[in-house]
C-alpha cells in the first residue's frame, strides 16, 4: 500500500478518535487506575469534603469517577444539581439499587422502601399517598398534636434521667410512632426503637461498600458455613429486622382497635377505612409500606438533628441565651410553647434552619441514576450513571449562605427587620432534590421545632465535653459518623 494512504488513513483515524473523545467528555476527576478505576481514590473520612476541595483542585463543580461496573457523577453546586436533577428530573429520577446490583438490598427484601424504588407508576403512588398522610397542611395540622405530646413527654423524663443522649433518641422515636401508629413507647430497648436502628446500620454498611458479594456477586452462591460468608447471616437478620419494621406496629395497631384502644394515628385511621370498605387492598398494601417508610426515615434522621440541636446550644451559648429571651418575652414562665407560638417566635425558626443546614444529617442525597444518555456542559452523561448531591457542600456555600459556614450563625436567615426568611428554596436543598425530594420534610421540621422551644424553655444546655472529658468550644473540630445519616 502506498505510504502517502497510509499516513492519510492514520491520520483520519486519529482525528475521528479525537472528535470522538471530544463528543464523550467527561468532567474531570482523579485519573483512576487500570481495571480498579477510582477504587483507591474513595476518600475514608467525610467525603463531603474532599469532593467539595477536588472542585477547587479540578475548578469544576460536576466531578466524575469510574470503579468496576459504575460511572459516578459528584454534584457539588445548586446550579448543577438545579439543571440536572430538578430541570431533567424525568430522567435522573431513578434509584441505584438495580445500577449497583446491590445483592444485600434484595436478601433483605426491601421492595417496599419508597427511598430505594424506581420512577415507576408503584412509586408515584406511595409517594402520593405518603404527602397527603404527612406533608400537607392538613396532615400537618393533625400530627403536631402527636409532636407536641412526645417533647412534653420528653421534658418530663428529662427531670429524673441522666441519659440525655438516650433520651433524645426515645423522644425522636416517640414523635414519629406516636403520629403513624398512636404508639409511644416508654424505654430504649423497645423493639421498636432497636428495629429501625439496627436496620439502618446495615444500610449504612452496604452503602459504603462493605459487603463483598455486592462487588462480587458471585459470592452469593457460598454456603452458610463458609468463611467470610457472614453476608448470609446478615441478610437474615436485615430481613428478621425489617418485617418487625414494616408489620410489627401494624398489627399492633389492628390488636388496639379490634379492643377499642387504639389512638388516633395515620395507621388508624387508614386501617378504619379497610374496616368500612373505602379502599382497595392494593392501596392498603401501599398505606402500610407509607407508614413503615416514615417509622424508618423519621426514626433515624430526627434524632440525629437533635443532637446537633444540643450541642450547637452547648457551642454557642450567646445564641441559646437569645432564644431563651425570645422564649421567655412570649411565655412570660406561665406556660410551656406549644406550635400556636410559631409566628411570634421568628429567632427559634433561624436556629432550626441553621441546625439543618450547619452540620446536615444527610451529607448526600441517596444516589439518583440516569435512565438514558445526556449532554450537559459539553459533558457525555451515560446512561446508568450514578448522581452524587453532595448537599453538604451545597449547604456551606458562602455565595448562598454568607460568610462562615463552618460556623452557627442563625442570624443568617434573619431579615433586617428581625422576621425570619421562611421562603427558604436553598434550605429545602437538605431534603433532596427534584422528585425525589423527601416527602416527610414538613413533619421533621415541625418535630424538630417543637423539640427545641420545649428543651430551650424548661432547661439550659451547659459544659460541652469530648469523649476524654475535655471542654469543648465553638473552635472545636467536631467528628462525625461517616454514614448515610451522619
Amino acid at each position: 500500500m502506498d505510504s502517502r494512504i497510509i499516513a492519510i488513513s492514520i491520520f483520519a483515524l486519529l482525528i475521528g478518535i479525537r472528535s470522538f473523545r471530544k463528543k464523550r467528555s467527561t468532567p474531570p476527576g482523579p485519573a483512576g487506575l487500570p481495571l480498579i478505576g477510582n477504587m483507591l481514590d474513595l476518600p475514608r473520612r467525610e467525603s463531603w469534603q474532599v469532593y467539595l476541595d477536588w472542585s477547587e483542585r479540578y475548578d469544576s463543580d460536576i466531578l466524575t469517577m469510574k470503579v468496576p461496573g459504575a460511572q459516578f457523577f459528584i454534584l457539588n453546586s445548586a446550579n448543577v444539581i438545579q439543571d440536572l436533577l430538578v430541570k431533567r428530573s424525568n430522567i435522573y429520577s431513578n434509584r441505584y439499587v438495580d445500577a449497583l446490583r446491590t445483592d444485600m438490598l434484595f436478601r433483605i427484601q426491601t421492595s417496599w422502601l419508597i427511598p430505594f424504588m424506581n420512577n415507576t407508576e408503584k412509586w408515584r403512588e406511595h409517594r402520593r399517598l405518603f404527602r397527603r398522610e404527612f406533608d400537607t397542611v392538613d396532615a400537618s395540622v393533625v400530627n403536631k398534636a402527636h409532636e407536641l405530646q412526645a417533647a412534653r413527654r420528653l421534658l418530663r423524663r428529662l427531670l429524673t434521667s441522666v441519659d440525655h443522649e438516650g433520651e433524645l433518641r426515645l423522644a425522636a422515636v416517640d414523635a414519629i410512632l406516636s403520629i403513624t401508629y398512636g404508639i409511644s413507647p416508654k424505654y430504649l430497648n423497645h423493639p421498636f426503637i432497636k428495629a429501625p436502628e439496627d436496620l439502618n446500620t446495615i444500610f449504612a454498611d452496604v452503602a459504603r461498600g462493605g459487603y463483598t458479594v455486592d462487588v462480587f456477586p458471585l459470592l452469593r452462591h457460598l454456603p452458610t458455613w463458609f468463611p467470610g460468608a457472614k453476608f448470609h447471616k446478615t441478610a437474615q437478620t436485615g430481613t428478621t429486622l425489617a418485617n418487625i419494621l414494616l408489620m410489627g406496629p401494624y398489627a399492633q395497631v389492628k390488636t388496639e382497635m379490634a379492643k377499642g384502644t387504639a389512638v388516633s394515628s395515620v395507621a388508624s385511621r387508614f386501617l378504619s377505612a379497610v374496616q368500612d370498605g373505602t379502599i382497595s387492598e392494593i392501596e392498603q398494601d401501599v398505606l402500610r409500606n407509607v407508614c413503615g417508610n416514615a417509622y424508618l426515615g423519621g426514626a433515624d434522621t430526627t434524632v440525629c438533628a437533635l443532637y446537633n440541636f444540643v450541642i450547637a446550644m452547648a457551642l454557642y451559648p450567646e445564641v441559646q441565651k437569645k432564644a431563651q429571651k425570645s422564649l421567655d418575652t412570649l411565655l412570660e414562665g406561665n406556660r410551656l410553647p406549644d406550635f400556636n407560638d410559631f409566628s411570634d417566635l421568628p429567632y427559634l425558626s433561624a436556629v432550626v434552619n441553621e441546625v439543618l443546614r450547619w452540620h446536615p444529617v444527610t451529607p448526600f442525597a441517596i444516589y439518583h441514576v440516569s435512565t438514558e444518555d445526556d449532554i450537559y456542559k459539553g459533558y457525555h452523561i451515560p446512561k446508568g450513571a450514578m448522581m452524587i448531591p453532595n448537599t453538604w457542600a451545597i449547604l456551606h456555600d458562602e455565595a448562598i449562605f454568607g460568610p462562615d459556614t463552618h460556623r452557627f450563625i442563625p442570624e443568617r436567615f434573619v431579615k433586617a427587620d428581625g422576621s425570619v426568611k421562611l421562603n427558604l428554596s436553598e434550605l429545602e436543598l437538605a431534603f433532596g432534590f427534584g422528585r425525589r425530594a423527601c416527602p416527610g420534610r414538613l413533619m421533621a421540621r415541625d418535630t424538630l421545632w417543637i423539640m427545641a422551644a420545649s428543651l430551650l424553655t424548661a432547661y439550659t444546655i451547659t459544659d460541652p465535653c469530648d469523649m476524654d472529658g475535655s471542654v469543648l468550644t465553638a473552635d472545636s473540630q467536631l467528628e462525625y459518623t461517616n454514614a448515610m445519616v451522619r
